[in-house]
């Protein structure tokens, strides 16, 4: 789904996406490589 689809400001779900993928990242490198 592309933002031109739903440009309304108040639609969160494109920042949550984005924020989701860095927290994922951040899991895997923690399982990964450890503390």
């Amino acid at each position: 789904i592309t933002v031109d689809v739903d440009d309304d400001p108040r639609a969160a779900y494109f920042r949550q996406a984005k924020n989701g993928l860095f927290i994922r990242m951040a899991l895997l490198k923690l399982l990964l490589l450890g503390w």
